[in-house]
């Protein structure tokens, strides 16, 4: 019982600590994350290091790639690392958004379960699945989570970035439906909106002990028309060697299910049968099957990277180029953390043979190319990056240095106009200096150094050369800053 108070007391301890950074406050965690998360500039996997992530699921909209995940930093900040991710204090989501695939924008948390969230009657929200619909002329927005093991939610909104309502308060998918009794994990939502705009969800997982070749509790079945009702009774998918991990393309006219395949012991030399912990598929001709199982494409990111752990994907076309988004446990020993469980999102092109089947595929930290080069003439929200060093990113997205010659960049700044002026969005009493530095933070090019005194301040950009169709952009700070957004002007 006296070690029971001992670590109740510790944790709410964690919880209430903040730290004191050049006048700003931070979490201890964010502090950890920022003094230990820099990545080099070469690699673009983890594509995000501020926060723990998992679970990715991907929109693209209005030539924007957005990403939602199962928001692990919510229980890093419960345990400091000092436990294993338990997943119990999730609640929340984690969305970023990118137009190059390098440099990304934390476009915040989203609330979802629990007294605080729209969807008040469930308990967590993990692995998210995301679809775009346009309903009576609108673009309307469906965000799906699971509770847990035990049901899907939906939750809707006008914008990819909510806020999101739960429009039937209450759980889409529960144990109450048909065929849906004996799901083992009733979780792990995926969605596809077809060119008809009919929608299709696919969701389960898990075995029994007896049965881990032909689990049969991964289910499919048609969305009704408002994406928000069942229009047909769940449907078995008979995916060999389930695990968990729904996923769902159409491509080239097949219906695509892919999986992650279980941990079950393996009979040595069938290599018909997919390794443990791979990203397998199966295709059919029809949205809801039959499906045919054809093999495995993505392997346990242990075998690329060391650490293993479970395997969760999201496959999609960004300007005509296929992705896989997934997770691995790459970064929780080098942040620092004692135990394991803590993921980081990943991103690399996914390949496709020519008659369509999937080889296995070969990712890397080195990640994918950048798209396009990144506008600096626009508003750019502070917390946008391709890395960083010693820079925290605060609960409401703000930028704060917890150490001098801090710095974040932006990978592929085009500067090919003429500019004339910074514009830095602080907050009020911010007192320190940013510097605006290409190719290198501690020896490059200055082409702005501005005084940061009040909530707005404007200070000269200098280019001296010709070419800078093509920098990596280094905002360096020193002192106390804490930054919400700049913008280039011409």
């Amino acid at each position: 019982m006296k070690n029971t108070s001992f670590l109740l007391i510790w944790r709410i301890i964690r919880l209430m600590a903040v730290t004191t950074i050049f006048g700003a406050s931070i979490t201890p965690l964010e502090k950890q994350m920022a003094e230990k998360g820099t990545k080099p500039l070469g690699e673009n996997n983890p594509f995000i290091m501020h926060k723990f992530n998992a679970d990715p699921c991907v929109l693209v909209y209005n030539d924007t790639v957005y990403v939602y995940a199962t928001n692990d930093t919510q229980q890093a900040e419960y345990t400091l690392g000092k436990e294993n991710n338990g997943y119990d204090k999730i609640n929340t989501l984690n969305v970023y958004s990118s137009k190059d695939l390098v440099n990304w924008t934390d476009c915040g948390v989203i609330p979802v379960a629990g007294k605080k969230g729209p969807a008040s009657w469930a308990k967590n929200s993990w692995a998210p699945a995301i679809a775009c619909k346009k309903i009576k002329g609108k673009d309307k927005f469906f965000l799906y989570f699971a509770d847990s093991g035990n049901g899907i939610g939906v939750l809707s909104a006008d914008s990819p970035l909510g806020p999101f309502k739960d429009p039937i308060k209450k759980p889409l998918i529960s144990r109450r439906d048909p065929v849906c009794s004996d799901v083992v994990w009733l979780f792990d939502p995926a969605v596809i909106v077809d060119d008809d705009g009919t929608g299709y969800i696919y969701f389960g997982g898990g075995h029994h002990e007896d049965n881990p070749i032909n689990p049969k509790t991964a289910r499919c079945a048609k969305l009704g028309d408002d994406m928000i009702s069942l229009a047909t009774t769940p449907q078995i998918i008979d995916a060999p060697w389930l695990f968990e991990d729904s996923g769902i393309n159409k491509i080239g006219g097949k219906w695509i299910y892919t999986y992650c395949s279980n941990f079950a012991k393996r009979p040595s030399d069938d290599k018909s049968i997919p390794p443990t912990g791979t990203i397998s598929y199966m295709t059919s001709d029809s949205p809801l099957g039959p499906f045919e199982y054809k093999g495995y494409t993505l392997l346990n990111p242990q075998v690329y990277y060391g650490p293993g752990g479970n395997n969760h994907h999201w496959i999609f076309n960004f300007k005509n180029q296929w992705y896989i988004a997934y997770h691995a446990q790459t970064e929780e020993k080098k942040i620092g953390f004692e135990k394991t469980g803590y993921r980081n999102l990943f991103i690399n092109e996914f390949e496709i043979n020519a008659d369509g089947s999937f080889p296995v595929q070969k990712v890397t930290k080195n990640g994918v190319k950048q798209t396009i080069a990144f506008d600096v003439y626009a508003e750019i929200p502070a917390a946008t990056m391709h890395s960083f060093k010693d820079v925290a990113v605060t609960g409401d997205q703000k930028v704060v240095p917890v150490s001098n010659d801090a710095w974040l960049c932006i990978k592929g700044a085009d500067f090919s106009g003429r500019a004339k002026e910074a514009l830095f969005i602080a907050d009020s009493k911010s007192d320190g200096t940013v510097k605006l530095i290409l190719d290198n933070p501690e020896n490059g090019e200055v082409i702005c150094t501005a005084q940061i005194k009040g909530k707005k301040t404007k200070a000269p950009v200098t280019l001296s050369g010709s070419d800078y169709k093509n920098k990596n952009l280094y905002i360096v700070f020193q002192g106390s800053v804490k930054l919400s957004c700049w913008q280039i002007n011409k």
